[in-house]
């Protein structure tokens, strides 16, 4: 059996490590490969593209967290009509992401479900995934506070996907005991409205305006998710958008816990080209640029001015300043099994610059402390270096990714459709009414080019053959 060392560890299943639940990395991964998780696919869910987007992104976050399996049930009778997927049946989608296609359900699983609700009773932690307009909710089924799941954006059915996995998350892990058992929701139209989110003054217009071409920094975790995104939205066949990825590094095993795009196939790759390969065959266009982000950062004539930063580097934010971007939003995250859901946004141009932000003294890393079990495997493999660098890397996983990432591409949205910005905004996932941020302003710099949504009628879904 191979060790599992910094490159190749699964990012979630570190926590276990980190918190000191287990004693070795192999452990860690025979612990979470007794999670499982069920989607239940009910009439209806696939009648827009946020109801497409919500299982494909439940889906594809939750085979890279529950281990043991997830497997999908009832209504896989439809072709997609996502970018990413477009024309492409729900059935084999949902194999080649990594699901069991199942005919019936014998065991009780925690069970995410989209659509009409499931007829039998309920298992024990049974939560509906809720959509309308730019708001988003997870509740338990039957709840009587269920969105309409109508209105066409997919921002707001990633949203609702990340909130549920992570829900059913903390359910398996025992880390919350109200976990199933409430409503949790949000407005990306106002990410601050807390207690009266669910109010219309905050759920948006109709999803409109998309951005015709941007900058990705930085295609690991967050990049990822940025591109995954991107190809949920209704973007025309004929429009779909312009991206210039940025990134130096190739593909661990690492990788394939957190990032949203990456498959076994793609181990040793320039992320960057794999990446590229995937949007192509889409139909988006790219380019490639394949260095670090850095202080010789300029963006040239005809070159995408809004940029989404999701490089966890102090130095690198830092030269944001010069990069000469017209909007930049930027997008970091914990990195500790205690924190690691927790989410930080900034919008630039803002009230302080990036290195305002990030001063420099703050570049230099620490060296990370070994807790007992670190010390431990240290001894036992002769390998402090190789111990010290596991016990460095961030516990991750794509379902923070994918609220990242919608919080972020809200920010270049809102104001093609005459909304505000957030030059700051915190976020706490596991707790959501604790979000705090920056007082909302109009958006002072130069407008993201955009192309219009492609309009869709409610119930256009196709069946498949």
């Amino acid at each position: 059996m191979t060790e599992l060392n910094a490159d190749s560890m699964h990012r979630l299943a570190k926590m276990a490590l980190d918190a000191g639940e287990v004693d070795s990395p192999e452990e860690a991964v025979a612990l979470f490969s007794r999670y499982r998780l069920r989607i239940h696919l009910g009439h209806g869910w696939a009648d827009t593209l946020a109801g497409q987007a919500s299982f494909l992104t439940a889906l594809n976050t939750a085979v890279r967290a529950f281990l043991g399996g997830v497997e999908v049930y009832d209504d896989l009778s439809h072709v997609l009509d996502v970018p990413l997927y477009r024309g492409r049946s729900a059935r084999e989608v949902a194999k080649e992401l990594g699901a069991a296609v199942v005919t019936c359900t014998t065991t009780e699983l925690p069970t995410l479900v989209l659509g009409a609700a499931p007829d039998a009773a309920a298992p024990a932690f049974c939560v509906q995934l809720g959509w309308d307009h730019w708001r988003f909710q997870i509740a338990p089924v039957g709840a009587e506070s269920a969105l309409t799941c109508v209105d066409d954006n997919p921002l707001a059915g990633i949203g609702a996907a990340a909130l549920g996995v992570n829900e059913a998350f903390m359910h398996v892990r025992g880390d919350l005991v109200e976990a199933g058992h409430r409503t949790v929701g949000m407005s990306l139209w106002n990410p601050l409205a807390v207690a009266d989110w669910r109010d219309d003054a905050h759920k948006g217009p109709p999803l409109a305006y998309l951005p015709k071409s941007l900058w990705l920094v930085g295609l690991g975790h967050l990049g990822q998710a940025y591109a995954w995104t991107l190809g949920m939205l209704p973007y025309p066949v004929d429009g779909r958008p312009h991206l210039v990825l940025q990134d130096f590094d190739k593909a661990a095993k690492s990788n394939l816990s957190t990032c949203l795009l990456l498959w076994a196939a793609d181990l040793l790759k320039p992320k960057v080209r794999a990446l590229a390969s995937r949007l192509e065959a889409a139909g988006f266009t790219t380019a490639l640029v394949e260095r670090r982000f850095g202080p010789g950062h300029r963006v040239m004539v005809d070159e995408p001015t809004t940029a989404l930063f999701g490089v966890d580097n102090v130095a690198a934010r830092r030269d944001l300043d010069t990069a000469a971007f017209a909007m930049v939003v930027e997008t970091g995250l914990g990195s500790g099994y205690r924190d690691f859901r927790n989410i930080r946004l900034h919008t630039f141009p803002g009230p302080r610059l990036p290195s305002q932000i990030w001063r420099a003294e703050s570049a230099a890393q620490a060296e990370p402390e070994l807790n007992d079990t670190y010390k431990k495997l240290a001894d036992e493999r002769k390998d402090i270096c190789g111990m010290t660098l596991l016990a460095s890397r961030a516990v991750a996983t794509p379902f923070v990714g994918a609220l990242a990432a919608v919080l972020a591409l809200a920010e270049v949205m809102r104001p093609l459709h005459g909304g505000l910005v957030y030059a700051a905004l915190d976020v706490q996932m596991r707790a959501l009414r604790h979000r705090t941020g920056a007082a909302p302003s109009t958006y002072q710099g130069l407008q993201t080019a955009f192309v219009q949504a492609e309009k869709r009628p409610v119930s256009s879904t196709r069946e498949a053959a």
